[in-house]
C-alpha cells in the first residue's frame, strides 16, 4: 500500500506542475480528477469490506499421497469487482501442533486452489487468520470476516508389517448370544415374558421346578490386541499407522474381533473396541485428530 501511495504523490506532483504551467481547462480537469482519487477509493473500500466473502470446498477423502486441491471461493456484491484482498491462511496441524500461514491475493469472483498437504497422515486444519480489503487503486485496506475454516484428514494406507500376525495365537474360543436361532450350542436362563414358548427346555423346568429356556450361542474367538505408538517422527507414525490399518484389516477378514489400544499423552489408555470396518473407520478418524505427546510412547 505504500508504494501505491508513493505513485499517487507522484502522479499529484505532476498534476499540479502540469495545471501551473499549462493552466488551461484540460489541466484543471487533470488535477480535480486526480484529487478525487483517495476519496473515490475510500468509499469503494468501505463498501468492498462489507460485500466480501471467503469460504473453502474441501476434498471428501484424501489419502496419504494424494495429490488434492482444496477451493477456496471468493464472493462478493456488485461493487466488490472494483476492489481486492489478501487473505492470511493458518494452516495446523492438529496431531503435532505444527502450524505454517500462507497468503493468497484474490480478485472479484474468483476460485483459487490450494495444494492439500498430504506427505503425512494427519488432520490438517485451513482458517482464515486475517484478510485485508483494498480499493481497486490499493490506497486503502479494511480488515474483513475471518470465519472461513474447514479440515482435511489425511488417512493412511495398510503397509504389510515385516511379520504378519499367526493366526493360530487366537485359536482360544468363547461363547456369546448366536445372532440366528439356527445352532447346536445353547445356554440356559430363566424364562422371562415375550419368550417363545418353543424354547422352553422342559425337562430342566421340571428337575428346577421353574420354567426355563433355551438361548442359542455361537462361537467366538479369543481377544486380540493392536497396539498404536505415537511418534513425533512422522515418518515412523505414517508407516505405525499403515501397519496398525493392515493388521485391524487382517483380523476383520478372519472374523476376529480386536481392540486398538493408543497411549495418549498425560492420559489414561484409549481402547477402540473393533468388529467392523465401520469401527475401524471412526477409531482411525478419531486417532488422526489426537494430540502427539512431547515424550513418544513405546510399544508395551
Amino acid at each position: 500500500m505504500k508504494k501505491n501511495w508513493f505513485i499517487y504523490i507522484l502522479t499529484l506532483i505532476g498534476s499540479f506542475v502540469f495545471f501551473l504551467y499549462y493552466q488551461m481547462w484540460l489541466s484543471w480537469y487533470v488535477l480535480v480528477l486526480v484529487l478525487l482519487v483517495p476519496v473515490f477509493a475510500l468509499v469503494l473500500a468501505i463498501l468492498a469490506r462489507s460485500g466480501r466473502t471467503v469460504r473453502f470446498n474441501a476434498p471428501a477423502s484424501v489419502k496419504i499421497g494424494d495429490k488434492k486441491n482444496m477451493e477456496m471461493r471468493l464472493g462478493g456484491k456488485k461493487w466488490a469487482v472494483f476492489s481486492f484482498m489478501t487473505i492470511t491462511i493458518r494452516i495446523t496441524e492438529m496431531m503435532t501442533g505444527k502450524s505454517e500461514r500462507i497468503r493468497i491475493l484474490g480478485y472479484e469472483s474468483s476460485a483459487t486452489l490450494i495444494p492439500v498437504k498430504t506427505e503425512h497422515c494427519g488432520t490438517f486444519r485451513y482458517e482464515v487468520e486475517k484478510i485485508k480489503v483494498y480499493d481497486c487503486f490499493g490506497l486503502f485496506g479494511f480488515s474483513g470476516k475471518k470465519k472461513a475454516a474447514s479440515e482435511v484428514t489425511v488417512r493412511p494406507v495398510p503397509v504389510m508389517p515385516e511379520v504378519l500376525p499367526d493366526m493360530n495365537g487366537f485359536k482360544a474360543k468363547n461363547l456369546r448370544p448366536a445372532t440366528t436361532p439356527y445352532s447346536e450350542i445353547y445356554d440356559v436362563r430363566e424364562y422371562v415374558i415375550g419368550d417363545p414358548i418353543k424354547n422352553i427346555h422342559w425337562k430342566a423346568s421340571a428337575k428346577r421346578d421353574t420354567l426355563l429356556v433355551k438361548e442359542p450361542q455361537e462361537e467366538c474367538s479369543g481377544h486380540a490386541r493392536v497396539f498404536m505408538a505415537l511418534s513425533h517422527d512422522q515418518e515412523k507414525l505414517d508407516k505405525n499407522l499403515g501397519e496398525m490399518l493392515f493388521t485391524s484389516n487382517y483380523f476383520l477378514e478372519h472374523e476376529l474381533p480386536h481392540k486398538i489400544r493408543v497411549l495418549p499423552p498425560l492420559k489414561r489408555e484409549v481402547a477402540f473396541d473393533i468388529e467392523s470396518s465401520r469401527d475401524l473407520e471412526m477409531a482411525v478418524l478419531r486417532i488422526l485428530h489426537m494430540r502427539i505427546p512431547t515424550e513418544e510412547v513405546e510399544d508395551a
